[in-house]
This record gives C-alpha cells, structure tokens and sequence, in this order.
C-alpha cells in the first residue's frame, strides 16, 4: 500500500502529462499471510492497467485487466523480443561439446535418406535375372560414392535416387550389424600385409610365450586408452597438473609435447560416429584445428619411427573413412575434407605427424570404398558357403 502511494505521489509531482498510466501486478485469493507460501501459490496473479487524469480528479479508469495466461504469455513475448530466446546452460558432463565455425556446418542434408523408388514388377525369368544384375550394380556403386555431403552435378556417376538404393542394400546384406572401419580393414587385409602380421606374431610369441603375448597385447590396449584420456583431458581444458599420466606412457605424452600447442578450435574429442549409406561406424578421435586448418585427427603409438604416411600402413584409410562418415552423419552434418594422423613414440621423442590434404583424401577415399565392396562381397560369399 505504501508503495502505491508513493507512485502517485510521484505521478502529482509530474504537472506537464496530460495523463498516467500504471501497470502492477495484483494477487487475488491469497490469505495475509506471509509465512503461508502454499496458499500464496494458489492465489490468481491479474495485471491492471490505470489511466490517472492529469488534475488526478476522479477515480482512475481501469483501461485493461489480464489474467494469469494472458500475462505470462505477453511476459513472454516481451522478454524474447528483448533478449532473444532461453538459452539452455546445462552442459553434459559425460561429454564435451564445443562450438561450432556456422560457415563448416551444412544447413541441411543435401543428399537425403529417402526410400528408393519400386515401380518394377518381377514376373519372368528375365526380371529375376535382370534384378540380380541390379543388386550387383547396387553393389558396384560403392565405388562412386562421394566424399562430401554435397548436391551430384549433372556429371557424376551416381545420383540420390542410386545412393538410396544402395543404402538399402547394404541394410539387407547387414541385418542389423554395422561392422566397425577396423573390422572391415581387418577383414580385407592385403594378403601380404596379413601375411607380415602373421610372422610377427609368431616371433613375438616365440619370445614372449602365449601368455606373455596376449599381456603384451592386452598392455598395449590399456597404455593406448590411458593416452587416449590424457589427450582428451587436456585438449578439453582440463588444467595440466590435474591431468595424471602415467609411467606407462610417459614417454608418449612427452611425444605429444610440441603437437599440442598446434591444436586449436576443438569441434569433437572421442564421438562415435556412423555412415548412414555405407553402414559402417567408428570412433573420432578429434576433429579439431591444426595449424589453423580443420582436420580429423588419429592418435597413434609406435615404437618405430614412422617418418613418411607410408609407413602407417592402412592408418591413412581409417581417416578417410571416418571423413566420409562425419560428412553424413546426420548427429553432425560438419564438412570435413583433410586428415591428420599423429604418432607418438613410447621413447619421448618428438611426434611424427602425416598430414592429408583434399587431394590425399580423395585417393584414400577411393581405396577405402575399394575395401568396402570387398567386405560386403566377403560377407556375401561366406553366407553362401555355410548355406
């Protein structure tokens, strides 16, 4: 009450308006209670509007008088247009996620998951053969699948209507099991790479005996995972001094020592990733900035130098497979085109970085689908066997 009265003593005072006007908040069907919050939460909230005359003769005229909804929504309406849209601050503790540059991310998916067309009728010997042959083609396309989510031209080899159709096919071929760019690299080992991996495991095994092979092995994973954290607590802003690196991979991390500064603009550290078309899936590692360029990055360990991208064996299709899946993975939709692959030595010294331009990752692109097809024909071919 007190305060109404000194608004209108303040109104009075201003001698040169015509007329005032006064909006407040009233609360109706509360008890006086101030100490009774659950039957002041019951009472109705109205908005009134008064219009004073300037002689301030007479009583004021109640112009406009709003209920509960009405007042919040036009609230509402006000506080958006002043201060934009509720930002939500909550942010998952489980994992990071940073802002993204709006001029590398696609406003759209320009190459749609649509269901192909079925207008063909198979009702003879000759459309039965002549479907088999699509299915094979279907399965050719791989090998003309784009790098990047981007509208065909006129000129290229494969159309939306086609991507679908083999979206589709491989669905079929899967059964609901989408294999990992590790799987389908293993599988699809070169004969003499796979013959070089298995005379290396027979030597070790010679030296080390069974056991102490699979403890080699099962170490190598553990150090690989320890790192793996480090570098994600790090480049996700963790102080260093609270960052605990072990023993065990101290000498990776000093590797890491003069790569890091490099790194900047964090997009994503350790995301699953997944390609709608190919049905395949993986694990980024980071996709970040390096020396200012936006690039998909691969943390790897060796205690051989690897001084040239050649000795990284399959390492440079990885990257390109995990580029073609961030480009259509509609959880990201980013437009990546370049790679890094980083190897930090178990001995401290500086770490060996292999950097893939747009021109490298189209080739390695290629050989990746090559090795794609493969897995899918193996797969096929070791289902008709056991059938």
């Amino acid at each position: 009450m007190e305060c109404k009265q000194s608004i209108l003593k303040c109104l009075r005072s201003l001698k040169s308006a015509e007329s005032f006007r006064i909006r407040y908040v009233s609360y109706s069907n509360i008890i006086e209670n101030d100490d009774d919050s659950n039957e002041r939460k019951k009472g109705k909230i109205s908005v009134l509007v008064k219009n004073f005359p300037k002689d301030m003769k007479g009583s004021p005229v109640i112009l406009e008088a709003k209920d509960t909804f009405t007042v919040k929504k036009q609230l509402n309406h006000e506080f958006k247009m002043l201060y934009g849209p509720i930002q939500n601050l909550k942010v998952s503790n489980d994992k990071k996620k940073f802002p993204s540059d709006s001029t590398l991310i696609q406003n759209q998916t320009l190459i749609p998951i649509v269901e192909p067309n079925k207008n063909e009728k198979l009702n003879s010997v000759t459309d039965l053969k002549t479907k088999e042959n699509l299915e094979v083609n279907c399965l050719n396309r791989v090998l003309n699948f784009p790098l990047l989510n981007q509208q065909p031209s006129k000129t290229s080899e494969i159309d939306i209507a086609e991507i679908n159709s083999l979206r589709k096919e491989l669905e079929k071929r899967s059964r609901s099991y989408i294999p990992s760019v590790s799987k389908i690299l293993e599988k699809t080992m070169p004969q003499e790479s796979a013959e070089r991996l298995r005379r290396w495991k027979e030597n070790m095994i010679k030296e080390l005996g069974v056991e102490g092979f699979q403890k080699y092995q099962e170490d190598i994973l553990k150090n690989g995972q320890t790192l793996h954290t480090c570098i994600n607590a790090y480049l996700g802003s963790t102080p260093k001094p609270e960052i605990q690196v072990e023993e065990a991979i101290a000498g990776h991390w000093e590797s890491l020592r003069n790569v890091f500064p490099l790194i900047s603009d964090i997009k994503l550290l350790e995301e699953r990733i997944s390609h709608p078309f190919l049905c395949y899936k993986g694990i980024v590692d980071c996709f970040a900035r390096y020396k200012g360029k936006l690039v998909v990055i691969d943390w790897k360990t060796s205690k051989k130098k690897k001084l040239s991208i050649s000795n990284t064996f399959d390492n440079p299709l990885q990257i390109a497979a995990y580029v073609g899946a961030l480009n259509f993975d509609p959880k990201y939709q980013y437009l990546a085109n370049q790679g890094l692959i980083v190897v930090a030595y178990e001995d401290g010294t500086r770490a060996s970085t292999h950097y893939m331009d747009m021109t490298s990752m189209r080739h390695y692109w290629k050989e990746w689908l090559i090795r794609v097809q493969m897995y899918w024909k193996l797969m096929e071919h070791n289902e008709n066997i056991q059938s």
